[in-house]
């Protein structure tokens, strides 16, 4: 029994059988997929000169900044989290900064209040997630500011130098 379109031999009308093939799998795959591109980008939690004798902490405050496009189509919406590493201290319960051998503990918040310590979602931290609307070919509109709160407690004894820490930012999408 020959099947209608057996393009296994080759006959006049095979070209158009192999159309008629890929316009039903064409209309078969629905709407097209749209590449959606996402970058987060950070400013830096600098908190300038630290003085021990303070009583006071000492806190400043970065931004983690995620900015998505895609190209063709409606508007998407798409879901993320921003996660931030432990640092070099390995440990979300007190981030150091170092100079050398001396180090100042510190810590990086999701919160202005800074009781939510800004990690990836283990040893007690948290991670920053949401939703964004990404509107296709306008890159303006298409991104979210997300405050990094940075502490530096109150009467700790430090050597003179500049004091540094490399946060690893892993954005999900």
């Amino acid at each position: 029994m020959k099947m209608p379109h057996d393009l296994s031999r080759r006959s006049p009308d095979a070209p158009a059988a192999l159309a008629r093939a890929a316009a039903a799998i064409a209309m078969l795959a629905g709407s097209p997929a749209y590449a959606l591109d996402c970058t987060v980008s950070t400013s830096g939690v600098a908190f300038g000169a630290y003085d021990g004798a303070l009583t006071a902490p000492t806190d400043s405050i970065g931004n983690a900044t995620l900015r998505c496009t895609h190209v063709g189509g409606a508007a998407v919406k798409t879901s993320y989290t921003i996660a931030l590493s432990t640092g070099a201290s390995g440990t979300f319960a007190q981030r150091q900064l170092r100079s050398g051998a001396s180090a100042l503990s510190y810590n990086l918040f999701t919160d202005a209040g800074r009781t939510r310590i800004w990690g990836d979602g283990s040893g007690g931290s948290a991670f920053v997630a949401g939703t964004l609307l990404v509107n296709p070919g306008n890159f303006a509109f298409n991104e979210v500011a997300h405050a990094i709160y940075g502490r530096i407690p109150a009467q700790q004894s430090a050597d003179s130098g500049v004091y540094a820490d490399q946060i690893l930012v892993t954005l999900t999408f």
